[in-house]
């Protein structure tokens, strides 16, 4: 009877573990399209240095629902096929890295350390980066000299840096205080991710690896400063973070994310 129990067992383990390649193989082809197809590749400073899409999205899914390892060979496969299927300038192994970094950070946070688990509340980690990047901004507009200082008074050179602005601060307001709200709204209620802690995992995913290993390998790449193609990188994560953030957060509604990260 032991000997027909453990049998079924490394039988189930196995069956999962077919399981989760087939589903982390059709998140690399998900994160494939998404990069090579329906992204868009913004220039900063005269260089194809910003690509705009959602490709990262399935790789930090695959890490949250696998693990490290398997979230880091998702990344790893998206790239090199990526590259091999449609090849967008030269090869750099350093995004490869970076690509593979996006699947093993989720993956360390949710597997490893649990952080789903933990009572702490990230909101207020999370407001100070967000802030953060309402700083940025600033000093990206202060540095480009789009706004500045003359007799004491804040001058606009560029009159839709109002505008710019205004949606900066709103982003930030916005995705400062709503996770404060939902958290309340959920109290007591079935959640399987809090929503602090899943933009907590974006936040630091995206800060660590797009705005200071990607922006180091361009500079290396074209020859450039770093802080050419940070501020630029600065802008766009913005948006970008909460949109992947929701993004994650509506998905994790569907599927059983703390399931996976705590059996394996």
């Amino acid at each position: 009877m032991k000997g027909d129990k453990k049998m079924m067992q490394v039988r189930k383990k196995r069956l999962m573990s077919t399981s989760s390649l087939v589903k982390a193989a059709l998140l690399a082809a998900i994160s494939i399209v998404l990069t090579r197809v329906f992204s868009l590749m913004v220039p900063l400073g005269g260089l194809p240095a910003l690509r705009v899409g959602f490709g990262s999205v399935p790789i930090m899914l695959s890490g949250m629902l696998f693990g490290p390892l398997m979230g880091g060979i998702t990344g790893f496969i998206s790239d090199l096929l990526g590259y091999m299927m449609n090849p967008q300038g030269a090869y750099f192994p350093g995004f490869t890295l970076s690509s593979a970094l996006f699947g093993i950070i989720p993956g360390l946070l949710f597997k490893t350390l649990k952080i789903q688990k933990q009572r702490f509340n990230y909101n207020f980690v999370n407001v100070i980066m967000i802030m953060g990047f309402a700083v940025g901004m600033i000093w990206v507009m202060f540095s480009s000299e789009v706004i500045g200082i003359t007799g004491g008074r804040l001058v606009f050179n560029d009159t839709s840096a109002i505008y710019l602005i205004v949606s900066v601060i709103a982003v930030a307001l916005l995705f400062g205080i709503m996770p404060f709200g939902i958290s309340k709204y959920m109290k007591g209620k079935t959640e399987r991710i809090g929503l602090d802690k899943l933009t907590f995992t974006v936040t630091l995913t995206y800060v660590l690896i797009s705005l200071l290993m990607n922006t180091y390998w361009l500079s290396i790449m074209f020859g450039k400063g770093f802080m050419i193609f940070l501020p630029g990188r600065i802008v766009a994560a913005i948006p970008t973070i909460p949109i992947y953030t929701f993004i994650l957060y509506t998905l994790s509604r569907f599927m059983d994310i703390t399931e996976h990260t705590t059996r394996s």
